[in-house]
């Protein structure tokens, strides 16, 4: 997809940045790391700094599941913040090879987790470093992070910012090239618990049916008008009704449950959304009891206007590079949502070029990670320019 050219840095030349991202991506990619198995690849990305003079942080969301943070205090300034999270999905059972060891082929290495998002984390360990080397050209604060469980409940993500980190720019580097990401739907998992009235079957008018009230319920969630955005979809999705006993009983079911996937938008929350289904079931007048509630994990919506000064300086730098303009996407949702919107930083997600997306046959373009890591060193570069 690129040429493969020599790649200025800091006035220094890497010989073959295609195979040294190529190198450290495959290294990463090695590791498992499924949700709760992060620990060993954790490690191989903070031994990969120490061996390149840096002391990162291993700060523990849960045992053995460490973030790992690098900071780099250049002087007064803006924060940069590179992150990028190490788990994966599990593996699919089509793979035509070991999803671990992978596999290339020319400019494509498949391997699972090679787009999702290993490639995007070593394209921001190596732009760390390049900037590390060149001090003289950037002022202010860079900071690294590679999270752990964003493919489940991003305790990782959550973890840094309820340790306090803040910034005035953010760049995920999740796989993205040919659509960089300015905003996504929020997601929340909402509960819905009905307790009705155990009877006898026989004489179902003594009790009050918790799954006909849940029934009722569902059949009306098309009267809610959900908010409509200009380019952020929202949606609900009921993915579960359970009500009564597993085992046969001829009994009046007096608990049910429904879970609704919910999609928002810019400008809803939390409480905006339970009192959207808080108001239809005052109209249903049941004689159940309903109780809303919100399971983890919780996405915010977010969004970042292409008119921001990160944004601006970003679409100069990827058109110089790709030789066009980007084409901003705005789908999907994961720590980005929380970097946005939990702790208030100008985000923008963008990264090397993959396929396959939580499939087998996962794949990243090689030179895609050397040029995103490029894109990173003069987007830090231009967001904080040197004191003088």
């Amino acid at each position: 997809m690129f040429a493969e050219e020599e790649w200025q840095v800091g006035g220094q030349s890497s010989f073959d940045p295609v195979e040294e991202a190529f190198a450290l991506t495959a290294a990463l990619v090695r590791e498992r790391s499924y949700p709760g198995e992060e620990g060993a690849v954790q490690h191989v990305v903070a031994n990969w700094f120490r061996s390149n003079g840096f002391e990162p942080v291993l700060q523990f969301s849960a045992p053995d599941r460490p973030n790992v943070l690098v900071s780099i205090e250049n002087g007064p300034g803006p924060t940069f913040l590179l992150n990028g999270h190490v788990d994966t999905v599990l593996a699919d059972s089509h793979w035509a090879h070991d999803p671990w060891l992978g596999q290339r082929e020319g400019d494509r290495f498949y391997g699972l987790g090679a787009c999702d998002m290993k490639s995007g984390v070593a394209a921001a360990m190596l732009a760390t470093r390049a900037l590390a080397r060149d001090v003289g050209s950037w002022g202010g604060t860079l900071i690294f992070t590679s999270v752990v469980d964003e493919e489940a409940y991003s305790i990782g993500a959550n973890t840094l910012i309820d340790a306090g980190l803040t910034a005035d720019y953010c760049v995920v580097t999740e796989s993205s090239w040919d659509w960089p990401c300015l905003g996504s739907f929020g997601k929340y998992l909402v509960r819905v618990d009905v307790a009705g009235h155990a009877a006898h079957a026989s004489w179902p008018e003594r009790g009050v049916n918790a799954a006909v009230e849940a029934a009722r319920f569902i059949a009306r969630l098309d009267q809610i008008a959900l908010p409509t955005h200009p380019k952020i979809r929202s949606s609900q999705c009921v993915l579960s009704s359970l009500s009564g006993s597993p085992q046969y009983v001829i009994t009046v079911p007096d608990e049910a449950t429904v879970l609704i996937n919910r999609h928002t938008i810019p400008g809803e929350s939390e409480a905006s959304v339970l009192a959207d289904y808080q108001c239809l079931i005052d109209t249903l007048d049941s004689p159940a009891t309903f109780t809303l509630s919100i399971d983890p994990p919780r996405y915010p919506s977010w969004e970042t206007s292409p008119d921001h000064p990160l944004i601006q300086k970003f679409a100069a730098r990827y058109e110089a590079v790709s030789g066009h303009a980007p084409k901003y996407g705005y789908t999907g949702y994961g720590d980005p949502n929380l970097f946005s919107s939990r702790a208030g930083i100008p985000t923008l997600m963008f990264g090397p070029l993959g396929g396959n997306f939580h499939e087998a046959g996962e794949w990243v373009d090689l030179p895609s990670i050397a040029a995103t890591s490029q894109i990173l060193v003069e987007l830090v570069r231009d967001m904080l320019p040197p004191a003088r």
